[in-house]
């Protein structure tokens, strides 16, 4: 695993940021219901401002990609932390709709040099295998996740939203020097020119286009319940903000510790495209779930939704590295072609969901997004059983 304290520092750091990282991304859909009297919006409102965060983090896959594999991983990873964190802070400062969307489109784009660099950096740094590097990476997201959906309703509900914000990209600004002083220096090799022959074979490879179309089927329900469940519950059922958190943030709980179980699976497995089907038929159903106004439905849908997440997405991007097949430099942007297709496909469910709910009530909308998720399994069904390199 890890030859030296050097590489324990830099895999902590790694971790602290990716930690820091999941809470900037969660956190403002936590803590809504205290700003939407401030900005003059309820759910629609959140709509917008969660489906501009989407097209910044989704657009920007590839470029950050590419700017990794021509630059060196961790001068891109360490960019995009300081650009998000910068925009977290200034989201502190303004009080309306179109202020903060432009501002979640900047949080995302900066979000989208992280992930796939920071996934090959942690893969060397353990010197293992793809499905345990992903695994750990998105468990720390995890566990960031559970901070941000249930610490920061009551950090927000003691020191007002504006100063949870600015607390959180402070945070995100400390990572971003951490990551500077303790991960090793890009090599050399890490510079190259791109080959534009071999990006059209990697963009065009159809695995990739397929599983990150199935990536987005699976992720439907993770986007909605961690967007919108704290202010559904808060809101549609009159929960307390604290217990709405707490219940919200199991979808974030148990995804720490299913996406290490994850990633051993996928290392083992042989049928990666049926157990990842297994997880967008459980994505699917942990929305129905949400359709009854329940707060024990809320539970079993936030429950099973956790379930799902920790294992589609450790092998949604663990196989992504693995189906590239142009060379090993490529593969962060495999990951970020990957992530950029269900990322940029993700800005659609929460107008869907908030327009639902504005215009037919929450019960449609859950039921409706869990529709939407079953047709994206006609490109699963049409992927390669084996996707191992």
């Amino acid at each position: 695993m890890l030859d030296s304290v050097q590489d324990s520092r830099a895999l902590g750091s790694l971790v602290f940021a990716r930690i820091v990282y999941a809470i900037n991304w969660l956190n403002f859909g936590a803590i809504f219901f205290l700003m939407s009297s401030d900005v003059g919006a309820g759910v629609s409102g959140l709509g917008v401002v969660t489906a501009a965060f989407y097209l910044g983090i989704g657009i920007i896959q590839v470029p950050g990609g590419l700017l990794a594999a021509k630059y060196g991983p961790k001068r891109i990873v360490v960019i995009g932390i300081f650009l998000t964190s910068v925009a977290t802070v200034a989201t502190a400062a303004v009080s309306t709709i179109p202020e903060l969307a432009v501002l979640r489109f900047v949080e995302g784009a900066g979000m989208a040099f992280v992930f796939a660099p920071g996934v090959v950096l942690v893969t060397r740094l353990i010197r293992g295998k793809a499905g345990m590097g992903v695994g750990l990476f998105n468990s720390a997201y995890d566990i960031g996740g559970l901070l941000a959906i249930f610490g920061w309703v009551v950090v927000a509900t003691v020191t007002g939203w504006r100063a949870s914000l600015a607390l959180s990209g402070g945070l995100g600004l400390l990572t971003g020097v951490l990551v500077f002083v303790f991960i090793p220096k890009d090599d050399s090799s890490d510079e190259f020119r791109v080959d534009r022959g071999s990006l059209y074979s990697l963009l065009g490879n159809r695995q990739l286009v397929l599983l990150g179309l199935a990536t987005l089927g699976f992720s439907i329900g993770n986007t909605i319940i961690s967007s919108f469940m704290v202010y559904y519950l808060k809101s549609g059922l009159g929960v307390a903000g604290t217990l709405a958190g707490l219940i919200a943030s199991l979808v974030t709980v148990i995804p720490i510790f299913t996406a290490l179980w994850g990633g051993r699976m996928y290392d083992r497995a042989l049928q990666h495209k049926r157990i990842l089907m297994l997880a967008m038929l459980g994505s699917a159903a942990s929305l129905v779930l949400g359709a009854p106004a329940s707060v024990y439905a809320a539970v079993g849908c936030t429950v099973l939704g956790g379930i799902v997440t920790g294992i589609g997405f450790t092998f949604a991007f663990a196989g992504a590295r693995d189906l590239n097949r142009v060379g090993p430099e490529y593969d962060s942007l495999a990951i970020a072609w990957v992530n950029c297709i269900q990322l940029t496909g993700s800005f659609l469910p929460p107008i869907l969901f908030s327009y639902l709910a504005d215009s037919f009530g929450y019960p449609q909308a859950w039921l409706w997004n869990a529709v939407l998720t079953l047709v994206f399994m006609v490109p699963l069904l049409m992927m390669a059983k084996e996707w191992r390199r």
